[in-house]
């Protein structure tokens, strides 16, 4: 391995342009487009402890991530680590497994947060035409195509802008949440105490413990994709350390930002049945113009958090095309030679950007059909991503964490010590519990309108990855640790941003 790694003829490469700051993901936005769903299942109680309980799981499985990119910073995240961690007999097919789970939860991310901002947007035109907007499908989705083609569009052309965008997206979040709590704390009446610590609610059918955990998965998922660091990691002159760092401080302020809005939500739900039941089908917006009784203010605070979606989807076009070209750079993608070029005068991997682009527009034609179809496909985003979180913190207490110690050396930033079994455990039971719930159908007994058909998608989606395994996984060669280390050195070098966090690393 040596520094002296250059791009072949005709290449470019990624840039170091992402820093600490820049990566750090806010997902209290989130919580504004699921309230919904959560208080049929447990109440304020589910809400508000179930999401505590969720930023702690999500401590441990950071810190289990983390440990393993401070060893291992490369666009692969989770596949890669596999890689490294797996005997040699199963490191091949385990890697590529648990990467394509990984590009098939971020690919259907993006198609998430582009509703989102979809919904909102929608939501914003039915309060501001007082009514006479009609939410329709075909509308929402030709919004949502205008959304992922601005992603698209900042993507390939605002590759330099990238690091300050996300800057940019950081703040703008935290001040959305800031401004929203003032308006509603100081405009809307509110409700008793008990009602946000202590209320309960079981409208599921299922037994309360059931309908508890229920509730729970829907604050897993606004805890979700804090791995896009890992799949920007060679755009970062420090990552070893950055990339532990990020998605740790991602959680905490995530975390803390996260409670203080709901809290701020429940005091100011005092009528339910209108909120839940809201014309403009996003009960935050509902919220708001009740707080303000202005549709001009519920109106722009709606396009508030239609920009903290757009943000978000831009950021997971970037996370899903990074991770496709680490695919395709390990030959574990059709047309892999294609797909893993980087343009060398925007250094960016357009062409996986793109391929992007095109599935997201195809599969986003899912929402025009019955909504049971595009609720399990954009459910499955968090299953494949629970999936591709737990494999490599599996393979590694199968393995012993003793694994660790040829890889890790004094210099090694991060490490668990001698929490690591207390930090792994927890990280693997809560995403596998978790994982079992979210196939749970939301209410019982059940119909063919409430099914739950996420458990469909999943094996649709395994039964093509296994297809194509059996055909073409020959092809599959997994990470070149060396190789990947060399071009970040010699990138960081050539820009002047290489650190002392960059060093070859004895894989």
């Amino acid at each position: 391995m040596g520094a002296n790694h250059t791009p072949p003829q005709g290449e470019g490469h990624l840039q170091q342009r992402l820093s600490l700051v820049t990566m750090m993901a806010i997902t209290w936005i989130a919580l504004a487009g699921t309230i919904g769903f959560v208080l049929p299942s447990g109440g304020s109680i589910s809400l508000v402890y179930g999401f505590l309980f969720c930023v702690l799981c999500n401590l441990a499985l950071t810190a289990s991530l983390g440990e393993l990119a401070a060893l291992w910073p490369t666009a692969g995240g989770q596949y890669h680590f596999v890689f490294a961690l797996c005997t040699e007999r199963w490191k091949r097919v385990m890697s590529f497994w648990v990467g394509w789970t990984n590009i098939g939860g971020w690919l259907t991310i993006v198609t998430a947060q582009g509703f989102f901002g979809a919904q909102f947007v929608s939501a914003a035109a039915v309060v501001a035409s007082n009514g006479t907007f009609e939410l329709r499908q075909w509308t929402t989705y030709l919004i949502f195509l205008a959304i992922l083609t601005f992603a698209t569009a900042v993507n390939i052309w605002g590759n330099r802008m990238l690091g300050r965008w996300n800057d940019a997206a950081l703040y703008w979040s935290l001040l959305g949440v800031v401004i929203i709590s003032i308006v509603l704390l100081s405009m809307s009446d509110k409700t008793e105490p008990s009602f946000v610590f202590a209320n309960f609610q079981n409208a599921t059918g299922w037994p309360d413990g059931v309908s508890w955990l229920l509730g729970l998965t829907q604050s897993a998922l606004s805890l979700i994709g804090f791995d896009v660091v890992m799949h920007m990691a060679e755009e970062m002159p420090n990552p070893s350390t950055d990339v532990p760092r990020a998605m740790i401080y991602s959680i905490i302020i995530g975390g803390t930002s996260g409670i203080a809005f709901i809290l701020v939500m429940l005091f100011c739900f005092v009528d339910p049945a209108t909120v839940l039941g809201t014309s403009t089908g996003m009960p935050i917006v509902e919220l708001i113009l009740q707080a303000t009784n202005s549709r001009a203010a519920a109106t722009i605070l709606a396009l508030m958090l239609t920009i903290c979606f757009i943000n978000g989807t831009i950021g997971s076009v970037a996370s899903a095309s990074r991770l496709v070209y680490a695919m395709a750079r390990d030959e574990g993608l059709p047309r892999h030679s294609f797909f893993s070029h980087i343009d060398p005068k925007l250094n960016v991997p357009i062409r996986t950007i793109v391929l992007c682009y095109l599935f997201n527009v195809a599969f986003g034609l899912l929402y025009l059909g019955p909504s049971v179809a595009f609720n399990a496909y954009t459910a499955a985003c968090t299953i494949f991503l629970n999936i591709s979180y737990s494999f490599p913190i599996i393979v590694l207490l199968v393995r012993g964490r003793d694994v660790l110690k040829q890889h890790q050396s004094v210099g090694v930033p991060f490490k668990l010590g001698k929490w690591g079994y207390f930090l792994n455990w927890t990280a693997a039971l809560y995403v596998v519990i978790i994982s079992i719930f979210y196939c749970f159908p939301p209410g019982f007994p059940v119909s063919p309108n409430t099914m739950n058909y996420v458990s469909a998608v999943l094996g649709i989606f395994f039964t093509f990855v296994a297809i194509y395994w059996f055909m073409y996984g020959n092809t599959f060669k997994g990470p070149t640790f060396d190789i990947i280390i060399a071009e970040h050195l010699h990138v960081g070098t050539s820009t002047g941003t290489c650190s002392a966090d960059q060093r070859k690393q004895e894989v």
